[in-house]
């Protein structure tokens, strides 16, 4: 009887593992059924290009649709795909990619894309100054939760006053870097707009 429950046991776990899985890809899929028969694949690939996504992006939708027996047009979404990017590879762009601390996968092209990576690299650079100053006014904020504290003795006390003081000249000097960042980060854009202009690069 033991033998037989945890046999069952087994099996209904298995069960529940295996629809697990398939709710998980269907999550993942992406597109749905009805963007899949809707055959609309300028319009995707232009959403896709839009996005930055990389050529590769499209074998989700085939995996995705074949699902349903439909075939994603290639040519139809490549085109769409390049008008798309023709929206996203733009310098201003790059600078709230970079700011925002997006993933870039290099669909830029010519030198177009050499701009677009530096302006994005730079605004990356603002992205993680912003991060380490956030990260120490956590650690502020901790230190004077820490300092509220009842019962501490004066050494204690002391201590943490002194890591405060710390903390505070820190985030002096981040502040500093993240100026300097804002000041490269307009300069490099600016730069790279007058450089585009000059090679006659359109889209910039």
């Amino acid at each position: 009887m033991v033998t037989r429950e945890v046999s069952v046991m087994k099996n209904l776990g298995l069960l529940c593992l295996v629809l697990l899985v398939g709710a998980v890809l269907a999550a993942c899929a992406s597109l749905s059924e009805e963007q899949c028969q809707s055959g609309d694949w300028r319009t995707i690939g232009f959403s896709d290009g839009a996005e930055g996504r990389p050529a590769g992006y499209v074998t989700n939708h085939s995996e995705a649709c074949s699902e349903y027996g439909i075939v994603v047009d290639q040519a139809l979404y490549g085109d769409g795909r390049v008008d798309g990017l023709r929206t996203y590879c733009r310098l201003a762009n790059a600078e709230r990619q970079g700011r925002s601390g997006e993933r870039y996968y290099g669909v830029c092209e010519g030198e177009l894309g050499v701009a677009f990576a530096r302006v994005l690299a730079a605004g990356q650079d603002v992205y993680e100054a912003r991060a380490d100053i956030n990260s120490l006014e956590s650690e502020i904020d901790s230190a004077n939760s820490r300092l509220r504290r009842e019962g501490l003795t004066p050494e204690q006390v002391a201590q943490i006053q002194r890591d405060l003081f710390g903390l505070r000249l820190d985030r002096q000097s981040l502040q500093r870097s993240l100026r300097l960042a804002e000041m490269r980060l307009q300069s490099t854009r600016r730069n790279e707009e007058i450089r585009l202009a000059r090679l006659g690069s359109a889209g910039y």
